[in-house]
């Protein structure tokens, strides 16, 4: 745990010339009211808000939407895969993390893409099926989590999800895109048989589904618990799934039975007049968060501002030496000494931002070795109950429909190839597969606090590898260009994560920076990026916030 003690800097604004012009009207919560939820369905904000409105804590809000969110959208997240989340307690001023990331199994090969003979395996085969599933934790963190901070039963918390489970919910438009472009869902029987026509077509939008043998299994944990239900057959059927698709699972049950959550220490940083506190390692996206706020704090000469190409610039340039860092130093910690303090500290980035040129530059990182483009899988959380407690958590079963298995409902991780590639000889990887260790992540679940340690700002990203760009680039607007979470949302992204690539958001006003950033040396394109972001903001002594228009998500507030 960490008592903030915010600094003090200069305030610097500056106002955002290009317009956003997504339609976010159904998003945003934009009435400063004492409670709010974002998540990325109407119906598990919904569920959380019922949890406030019976005196549950922002904790107790966030299971009930877990619950739904792995019912609604199965895509992203569920109790099949990880969670990391923030929780700011009011009473006592006190920031508290939570690690609840899938980890390897007690054994593993070298790398997802090896053989226990030491020869290479299909690598892009491997990013899905049993020998890509890592050991879920999201149950265990909420778990923990509901321990330390919720005030309702557990058993209510699963109320609303079990409810909609048996009863029936309308498929979402996001869950039939998603579907009907994966080709992963197809290929699993009990995909095919929830969100599949029998020709093999996507329900349409709207269709009325049950999963009721999900609704067993939610009525299962929450009766007996989550330790109870994994050791009478909940670990037994997630291993029994996890033998299906290329290459067998190597987990046992045990692997299931024997996983803790973990408080860690929040990362905190300054940026301008704000203290921003997010996640430490094995979250990298945190650490680059902090690093792209600090350097372009140090060069930004008080105009923050993204229809400017020189301001652009340096944005991509200090994403792109913020992801060659985490691939040389970040690790699990329980593995790897990670030098947090330096990478995060004010000094380091006044330095690397400094070598910033003025044309790009690949700072020596090395090639990806696992995933780093942009995937718009996972999902956000942002909570503020009438207390001024609050929670941001992020969630994920990686990839889109994770290992394309499900087991007793829900569907199942693909964590592991979160991992690096085996190394070479005498190559030190920090981000290796080993026994029990927790892949690293990008995502930067955060809450930010103003001078006074009074909270003014919290939320997050899903999206894979871009997730540091999207948290940075909302907060820079909603922090120092004083805009609504709403213009934060919808403003065109803006990324680095793909090696050796400047995406631009297709369709946004920034995407007409694309000749003078070609002019600076970077290999830009014009892409989707569907980044699936949630934030609240302090404002009038009340809170507003919103969810991300290119999803189904809403931010609603009492």
């Amino acid at each position: 745990m960490r008592r903030v003690f915010p600094l003090v800097f200069t305030v610097l604004v500056a106002a955002c010339a290009s317009a956003p012009r997504l339609a976010v009207d159904r998003h945003v919560a934009s009435e400063p009211q004492a409670q709010i939820v974002v998540t990325a369905h109407p119906l598990a904000t919904r569920a959380a808000l019922a949890m406030l409105d019976r005196g549950g804590s922002p904790v107790d809000a966030a299971i009930a939407a877990q619950m739904v969110l792995g019912l609604v959208e199965p895509q992203s997240s569920g109790i099949g895969g990880g969670t990391i989340a923030l929780y700011w307690d009011a009473g006592s001023h006190k920031l508290t993390s939570f690690d609840g990331l899938a980890t390897a199994p007690s054994q593993v090969t070298a790398a997802l893409d090896v053989d226990f003979d030491g020869l290479p395996l299909d690598r892009q085969a491997s990013l899905r099926g049993g020998r890509a599933v890592g050991v879920p934790g999201t149950l265990a963190m909420l778990r923990l989590a509901h321990a330390r901070f919720g005030r309702l039963s557990w058993r209510e918390l699963f109320a609303p999800a079990i409810d909609l489970a048996q009863h029936g919910f309308p498929l979402a438009p996001y869950l039939h895109e998603v579907a009907a472009r994966e080709t992963i869902a197809r290929g699993n029987a009990d995909m095919r048989r929830l969100y599949f026509s029998a020709d093999g077509t996507p329900l349409a939008p709207a269709t009325q589904l049950h999963n009721r043998e999900y609704a067993r299994t939610l009525r299962n944990i929450a009766d007996d618990g989550a330790e109870r239900w994994l050791a009478d057959g909940g670990a037994a059927a997630f291993v029994a799934a996890a033998q299906g698709g290329y290459r067998p699972s190597l987990l046992v049950d045990r692997d299931l039975l024997d996983y803790r959550a973990v408080e860690r220490e929040p990362l905190c940083g300054a940026f301008i007049v704000y203290t921003v506190c997010t996640m430490a390692p094995p979250s990298h996206g945190g650490l680059i968060v902090l690093q792209i706020l600090q350097m372009a704090d140090a060069r930004a000469n008080g105009r923050f501002d993204f229809a400017d190409p020189s301001f652009v610039h340096v944005f991509a340039e200090a994403s792109k030496i913020g992801q060659a860092d985490r691939r040389s130093y970040v690790g699990d910690p329980a593995f790897v000494n990670v030098p947090v303090s330096e990478l995060a500290s004010a000094g380091y980035a006044r330095r690397r931002a400094g070598e910033i040129g003025e044309t790009a530059h690949d700072w020596l990182a090395p090639p990806p070795r696992g995933l780093s483009s942009a995937e718009e899988m996972t999902s956000q959380i942002a909570i503020a109950d009438r207390d001024g407690n609050l929670l941001s958590a992020t969630t994920t079963i990686n990839l889109n429909f994770g290992a394309g298995l499900m087991a007793d409902g829900y569907v199942l991780n693909d964590a592991m190839n979160l991992f690096a590639a085996a190394p070479r000889a005498a190559e030190y990887v920090p981000n290796r597969m080993e026994p029990r260790k927790r892949p690293t992540t990008g995502m930067a679940p955060t809450i930010v606090f103003d001078r006074d340690g009074n909270v003014v700002a919290a939320g997050g990203s899903a999206g894979g590898g871009p997730i540091p760009d999207y948290v940075a680039a909302s907060l820079i607007e909603m922090l120092a260009n004083g805009r609504s979470p709403a213009y934060a949302l919808t403003a065109g992204h803006v990324t680095s994560a793909t090696r050796g690539k400047l995406q631009l958001e297709k369709g946004t006003p920034i995407a007409a920076l694309i000749p003078a950033l070609r002019a600076k040396g970077h290999d830009v394109e014009e892409v989707r990026l569907l980044s699936g972001l949630g934030f609240i903001k302090r404002e009038r002594g009340g809170w507003i916030g919103a969810a991300d228009p290119r999803r189904d998500g809403t931010a609603e507030q009492r």
